[in-house]
Order: C-alpha cells, then structure tokens, then sequence
C-alpha cells in the first residue's frame, strides 16, 4: 500500500535536512511538463523598480510543510534561496501563508488581505485536493477558482497554479480528474501558467526519482525531502527568467 500518497490529506511532513549535504535528487523535468516563457508582468516591474520581489504562495500541508522539523523546510523556503541565488542584485522575499483544511472558498476570502499584508507581486496558489474530498460540487470549485485568480490580478499581483498531487488511492475514492480537467481549463482560458505537479510525480516515481511505494519511515521522509527539492527545480528558473 502506498503510504506517502496521503501526503495533503495526512499532512505528511516534508522536510529538508538543514545538518547534512545531500546531492539534488535526479528529477528530470520533461519538455512537455516543463514551464517555458513564463509571462509575469507584475512581478517583473517590481524587481526592476525596486530590486525587490515578493512572492505569496497559498495551499495546504504540502506548501506549509505541516510538521517539517524547521520552517526553512517547506518548498517556499527553498524557492526563496533558489531565486535569491539566480537573482543577485534582488531582494527576494516567498511569504508562505499556506493554511492546512482551507478549501478553495477559504483561501478566496483570505487573498485580499494577504496580498495586501505581503505586498505580494506573484501568487502560487495550489489549490484542489481537498475540495475533491469535501466538496462534490464542481460548479462553486469552478466559480471560486476563477474568482480567486480575478482578485489577485486585481491587487496587481501575477498568478501561477499548481495541481494537485499525485495520490493514487485518492483518486480511487473522489473525482481527483474532474478537478484536475477543470484547473487545467480555468488556466488556460484565464492565460495562467499551470505547474503540472501531478503528471510531474508520476514521471518522476517511474523514473524512480521518487520511490512513491517507501514504507521505511526515514525513507518516506527522504522522498519527501527529494519532492521539494524537485519542485523548486520545476519553479526557479522559469520565475527567475520571467522577472530579469
């Protein structure tokens, strides 16, 4: 039984070793998957006026990292000292304000006042996995998406989305593919970069990047540590080339 599957719903710890070196997992990202002429127009004005970015990203317990050993393990983490390293010259700032249990409908109410606490240019917002659990109505998942990706733009802030996860017991037991087709639309007829994280931990366990199947608790932990590491690699350098 796959264990590390229940990673947004058990809100399994994805942590990043902060005392030992370790190589960068070999989570190869295919061309079809990949984030290629990123548009972000807010985001880039901001670092060439101020030569300061900041960046909110919105989820659940993967962008958290609910019960990560540190806070400099969550993804935002990462992708804050990734950028800052490809961006010398701009200060970079990635405000994780993540809340575990939001659905889609929580997290809209919450944008205008995180947006205007940060000071946020760009949004990373990933939202779906469990509103497939709770909410069977794809219509109000619709309505609310489109409304949330309306706000952001609305308080100047450029906007990418992440799909959910890929959890295949989960997808036995909810419509994980009717959310996953109606993300996929909303951005593309919005014009919303879409970061393909479902289809991109399927290639990657195949690969055997990411052992999906590790039952040896220090190993789930290690996959869960190589799954951040390969994120920021899918993220950092389209943004970073997007903003210069």
């Amino acid at each position: 039984m796959m264990r590390i599957a229940f990673l947004p719903i058990l809100a399994f710890a994805l942590a990043l070793s902060t005392t030992a070196a370790r190589a960068a997992p070999p989570c190869s990202v295919p061309e079809d998957l990949a984030l290629h002429d990123l548009v972000l127009p807010a985001a880039k004005q901001a670092a060439a006026a101020s030569r300061q970015l900041t960046i909110l990203t919105l989820g659940g317990a993967h962008t958290a990292g609910i019960a990560a050993e540190d806070p400099k393990a969550s993804y935002p983490a990462l992708l804050q000292a990734a950028l800052a390293g490809a961006l010398p010259g701009i200060e970079v700032k990635v405000v994780n304000n993540a809340k575990p249990g939001n659905t889609v409908d929580a997290t809209l109410r919450a944008i205008p006042a995180a947006i205007a606490a940060s000071g946020a240019k760009l949004v990373i917002w990933a939202p779906g996995s469990l509103d497939a659990v709770q909410r069977p109505n794809l219509s109000e998942f619709f309505a609310d998406l489109q409304a949330g990706i309306v706000a952001i733009r609305q308080r100047g802030a450029d906007v990418m989305l992440l799909d959910m996860q890929y959890i295949p017991l989960l997808e036995q037991w909810f419509r994980i593919e009717d959310y996953r087709d109606m993300l996929r639309g909303t951005a593309a007829a919005t014009d919303v970069p879409l970061v393909q994280r479902h289809e991109l931990m399927k290639v990657w366990s195949e690969q055997g990047a990411l052992n999906l199947d590790a039952t040896d608790k220090a190993e789930q932990l290690q996959v869960a540590r190589d799954l951040f590491a390969c994120m920021v690699k899918v993220l950092a350098a389209p943004i970073a080339d997007a903003v210069r």
